[in-house]
């Protein structure tokens, strides 16, 4: 590769997490990135500001969302710098572009001081709205904490490589058993199933079977890093019977910071959807409807393992 390729790819941003967010009824696609950048997509960002990114480039150097005469005035040297797009792999292969995350409340800023000043033409009044919208929304919480919880970054944020998210969820100390899973959990699965808990179910079946929807349904929404390391120190095992067993709990190799909690919460809104079900077909549809975020998180890192970048959203 010769020198001036090496230094274009080294300007390629490479994407590790993707997301999507939901700001006021507006979704907007996030990225984070190896640098541990913080991108929305190049569509969504000239969406927001109801321009077209084919529009004509009202000033050099300037994207068109920004870049009308009339809002020059209330743009500063860090802004034109923050407003240049970044550059990414997509999933087809093309570089696309992003930007940086932080310019969409920049961007929304200046809008609204240009209201306020009523200098804006009658079609930026779309992008005003969306400007208040925006920025009402971010009040309590930030566009780069959005965009670390929309994408599962907020899982290893804090971290910069895999065993410090091993850490925070995985305890060195194997927890004693103590009843995690409320009674109702496995009164609800035999009732979706059409089964009574007195009914004659071998209990092996019943183990395996239960255990099934344990793992599909409880521990599939954690990181599959998190779960993978579990299995490794809680394998399974055949008794001189021929049964398959773990010799403990997974939740017993959990920390009570992050795991635990992370299992509590889940279940408890886990319960609510299996009680509001008819039956194992209703619950599925359930499931999906209400866990829907948390299922395209894991569907979106699993394309990033799989080495699938996330498409340019013109490509779709």
């Amino acid at each position: 590769m010769k020198p001036f390729e090496n230094e274009i790819e080294s300007n390629i941003e490479e994407i590790t997490h993707t997301g999507r967010l939901d700001i006021g009824g507006m979704e907007i696609h996030a990225y984070v990135t190896k640098s541990n950048k913080r991108l929305i997509s190049a569509a969504d960002m000239f969406t927001f500001t109801g321009r077209s990114r084919r529009g004509e480039v009202r000033i050099p150097g300037l994207p068109a969302f920004i870049g009308a005469k009339n809002l020059l005035f209330y743009m500063n040297d860090d802004l034109k710098k923050l407003v240049q797009p970044i550059k990414y792999k997509a999933k087809n292969g093309k570089i696309a572009e992003a930007y940086d995350a932080t310019v969409l409340p920049e961007v929304a800023d200046l809008y609204i001081a240009a209201h306020e000043d009523n200098v804006l033409m009658e079609r930026q009044q779309v992008a005003y709205q969306k400007s208040l919208i925006l920025i009402r929304s971010l009040a309590k919480v930030g566009i780069v904490s959005l965009i670390d919880e929309a994408t599962g970054f907020q899982f290893d944020r804090d971290s910069q490589n895999l065993q410090m998210l091993l850490k925070a969820y995985i305890s060195k100390d194997v927890m004693k058993w103590q009843r995690r899973f409320p009674r109702e959990f496995y009164e609800e699965i035999y009732r979706l199933y059409g089964y009574s808990e007195n009914e004659n179910v071998k209990i092996e079946h019943r183990a395996a079977w239960i255990g099934n929807f344990t793992n599909t349904y409880v521990y599939g929404v954690f990181p599959d890093d998190v779960m993978d390391e579990i299995r490794k120190k809680n394998p399974v095992k055949e008794s001189e019977r021929g049964l398959v067993y773990r010799s403990r709990k997974h939740f017993q190799h959990l920390t009570d910071t992050v795991g635990l909690p992370q299992l509590d919460k889940h279940l408890a809104k886990l319960i609510g959807v299996m009680q509001l079900s008819e039956n194992k077909d209703d619950f599925k549809i359930n499931f999906e409807k209400v866990f829907k975020k948390d299922l395209e998180r894991k569907a979106y890192q699993d394309d990033i393992k799989n080495g699938n970048l996330p498409l340019e959203l013109d490509d779709y």
